[in-house]
């Protein structure tokens, strides 16, 4: 019962914190770095006053995924087994995991049709419209009219960097090129791997 509160506070949290920055950015520039430093502040203030306050949710994706590159081009991905609500996946940490993303699963989407495509996938295809996750490779964000749109509409939205494999993934579907995900040397500062079980040695008699 006590997860089951814990877990509650943290999606209240979450959904608040949502709503915060889609009102602050309806009229500026997003700038990811300065408003992650203003959110850690806030929960500080809440712990501080509360230390009992739960800590910020933590994770990186949700079941749809919109991704700015540093062209201001869009692209567009979502992953069925993801958890809704919180919008985290339930091994949730400080650094991604590896989620097998593969450049056929990236949609381009141009700017014109943005509006009409996360309307069209993301609200009237269900109920529950969940939570979208922005990934950006910029850390400034220059787009009130997606904003503008997504607080008209009323979607949820939380907004991070790329991560590495997004930024891995991309490259090669721009580059037309062969991706395997075992091929490429992960930083693993910037991204949890899968435990892949050791073979064990044949010993001889």
């Amino acid at each position: 019962m006590a997860r089951i509160f814990i877990g509650f506070m943290i999606c209240f949290l979450f959904l608040n914190c949502a709503k915060k920055e889609k009102t602050a950015i309806k009229s500026k520039d997003y700038i990811i770095s300065y408003e992650d430093r203003k959110l850690k502040r806030y929960y500080d203030s809440l712990q501080k006053d509360n230390p009992n306050t739960p800590p910020p949710p933590k994770g990186f994706y949700s079941e749809r995924q919109l991704i700015i590159d540093k062209k201001r081009e869009f692209y567009f991905y979502k992953k069925d087994f993801m958890r809704d609500g919180c919008g985290t996946t339930p091994e949730s940490d400080t650094i991604p995991h590896l989620i097998n993303l593969n450049p056929n699963d990236l949609i381009k989407i141009s700017q014109s049709n943005l509006s009409n495509f996360i309307s069209d996938d993301f609200i009237n295809k269900r109920k529950n419209k969940g939570i979208l996750i922005i990934a950006s490779q910029n850390d400034t964000i220059k787009n009130e009219l997606l904003f503008n749109f997504l607080n008209k509409k009323d979607i949820s939205f939380l907004i991070r960097k790329t991560t590495q494999e997004e930024d891995t993934v991309l490259k090669y579907k721009k580059r037309n090129e062969t991706y395997k995900s075992e091929n490429i040397k992960w930083d693993k500062d910037r991204i949890t791997l899968p435990f892949i079980k050791p073979k064990l040695e044949k010993t001889t008699k």
